[in-house]
């Protein structure tokens, strides 16, 4: 038999061994549900400053803005290591959460690449600049790189979390780089960003609402089901912003104008259409959401050129002055909230309280009944719970409207919102009144 003192060091070194094993794998993501914006932090100072206030004072505004309006994560872009602790300490304060994708990290930076003396420095200085902070939700590591620097994204996210990371790491990808990075990557999180509303007549996208419609839905579901083939958290970054190639102006209600020679290329979604945007999302199984984007540009460009080249026809240049119905962000330039921005905050609302419901569920195989339009329908299941879901959202963004859902089986249905028993008539059909663009989650009562 072994000495005591020789069974005692065994035990040391395997406890040893676990606790490291333990430190090297942060927390998981698979329990979180971020409903967050993207906070392009390089447009901070001068929206300040166009608003009379010191940097910090503006930020402590546009954050409790958020937290009363429901948003309660930030993915702050070309955050700069000095600015981390002051945000995430006021993050904390506020009980939300932070994925800082700083400045000093991009890798996909031509110098950057494969430079792991530098990423390991400054990626050392940014850990032991957040410090303990509960804030961090996760550490973005890029914006969009592509699918041929999966390879080194991965090496690097095994890289950061060996020099000290306490928490994930995460990118954010394009639509058609997302299956990618939910295959051949580790991130536990897949966030892809769809930006399905390009402007009338472009060619470069789907550019009438219908079109819009279908692609944000059909590529929203090829990633989810990416992310839950590879057992990774699906999150989506929709679109509230606009583009403009040209000179453009802010109005007296800080809106967008095209000005002669301008072209728009994405247009401000409607308030419908950034509704209709979560639910959808909800119904094919994205699980955390974070808004592109938070703050719109601080300046107009009046002063720029007509734009001329090959992307656009020359007959999308505006000839007048054209309003655009948005200033391109969630917020105007002095910080007040769009009517984008409230339906969205109206959305997250009504998401909230499924929560517990809707962190486990995945797509499931078959809804509880089929609907009529402009309705559409799709099946969620929630594993732990052993739950089935059915998933409604009104595909008009414009009116209001009442769907007809012909059930199955002969079974009552209780729409999760309001927790009430939809009525169910003789012909074994219930009906749902929904605003423009809104959704709900129905379950079958009493179903095997």
């Amino acid at each position: 038999m072994a000495p005591k003192s020789t069974l005692l060091a065994v035990v040391w070194m395997l406890a040893a061994i676990t606790l490291r094993a333990t430190a090297a794998e942060p927390p998981s993501l698979a329990n979180s549900f971020p409903l967050g914006v993207y906070w392009p932090w390089e447009r901070t100072a001068g929206l300040a400053k166009r608003n009379g206030l010191e940097k910090w004072d503006f930020v402590e505004r546009c954050l409790d803005n958020l937290k009363r309006q429901g948003f309660d994560a930030v993915w702050a872009v070309n955050l700069g290591i000095p600015d981390l602790p002051g945000l995430a300490q006021r993050m904390a304060a506020r009980e939300m959460k932070l994925v800082p994708a700083l400045g000093e990290l991009h890798y996909n930076i031509d110098w950057r690449r494969n430079n792991w003396t530098y990423l390991e420095k400054e990626s050392k200085r940014a850990i032991e600049a957040a410090g303990e902070s509960p804030a961090i939700l996760a550490w973005a590591l890029c914006d969009e790189p592509g699918r041929g620097l999966v390879g080194e994204i991965e090496t690097f996210r095994r890289k950061f979390i060996s020099w000290g990371a306490n928490q994930p790491a995460v990118v954010v990808t394009m639509w058609p780089d997302s299956p990618t990075y939910a295959e051949q990557a580790g991130f536990e999180a897949v966030c892809t960003d769809i930006y399905p509303f390009f402007s009338q007549g472009n060619p470069n996208g789907p550019n009438t609402p219908t079109a819009s419609r279908s692609w944000y839905r059909r590529q929203a579901q090829v990633t989810v089901q990416a992310a839950q083939k590879s057992g990774r958290t699906p999150w989506i970054m929709p679109q509230c912003f606009i583009e403009i190639w040209g000179p453009w102006k802010y109005d007296e209600h800080l809106d967008a104008v095209l000005l002669p020679g301008a072209i728009l290329h994405w247009r401000q979604p409607s308030p419908g259409e950034a509704r209709w945007q979560v639910w959808s999302a909800i119904g094919v199984g994205m699980r955390g959401f974070f808004w592109f984007v938070n703050l719109p540009p601080p300046e107009d460009q009046p002063e720029a050129k007509p734009y001329v080249g090959p992307t656009f026809p020359p007959a999308l240049a505006v000839k007048e002055a054209t309003p655009v119905g948005g200033p391109g962000g969630l917020l105007r330039p002095d910080g007040t909230d769009t009517l984008q921005c409230l339906a969205v905050a109206e959305a997250f609302a009504a998401v909230r309280p499924l929560l517990p419901l809707l962190k486990d569920a995945t797509p499931a195989g078959q809804p509880c009944g089929t609907i009529s339009p402009p309705g559409w329908i799709g099946a969620l299941h929630n594993p732990k719970l052993n739950r089935n879901l059915t998933a409604v959202v009104n595909d008009d963004t414009d009116q209001g409207q009442t769907l007809k859902i012909s059930l199955l089986k002969p079974n009552d249905v209780r729409e999760l919102r309001t927790g009430k028993v939809l009525e169910r008539l003789s012909d074994n059909t219930v009906a749902i009144t929904l605003g423009p663009g809104d959704g709900t989650l129905l379950e079958v009562i009493g179903q095997d």
